[in-house]
């Protein structure tokens, strides 16, 4: 009887005996799926972070790279490289909060009780997600208004 048990317990199934007459079997395999599927998400979820986080950084440096001409017509017409660095990288700063926010309205929108249960989540990932897209515009910006601006406008693409 208790190699029984242990064999249907491994199997996912547990048996209860209810006053010495009757007993019953739970299948807990969907819950045992369940807790693996929980499990993956836990470990999986700072792997997520971090891609969010690099494309976060990705995207302004990309932007930026492709705006380099625009910023050595702005070095052209007198535009200082302070003024041309805090242009190129507030339009990248701007687009970044916009869409923190349309993405938090969204989730508002489609599920306030899971905006509010996991809030505290998601001001950290949006803040660690919001710096890095600041220090890259910031940096990108530093780098391409750095060369001259005829360099930047030979620029083959």
């Amino acid at each position: 009887d208790l190699l029984d048990n242990l064999l249907d317990e491994s199997m996912g199934y547990y048996s209860y005996d209810r006053a010495g007459s009757s007993s019953y079997y739970t299948d807990t395999t969907e819950l045992d799926n369940i807790r693996r599927v929980r499990d993956l998400l836990i470990a999986l979820f700072p792997i997520a972070v971090v891609a969010a986080v690099l494309i976060g950084a990705a995207v302004p440096i990309l932007i930026i790279i492709q705006s380099s001409k625009e910023a050595a017509i702005m070095r052209v017409l007198g535009t200082t490289k302070k003024r041309t660095i805090a242009i190129l990288s507030l339009e990248q700063i701007i687009l970044c909060i916009l869409g923190l926010a349309v993405a938090a309205g969204v989730l508002l929108i489609y599920n306030v009780g899971l905006f509010a249960q996991s809030g505290l989540t998601l001001a950290v990932c949006a803040s660690i997600y919001l710096v890095a897209s600041i220090a890259a515009a910031l940096i990108s910006a530093a780098v391409t208004t750095n060369k001259k601006p005829m360099e930047l406008l030979q620029v083959k693409e």
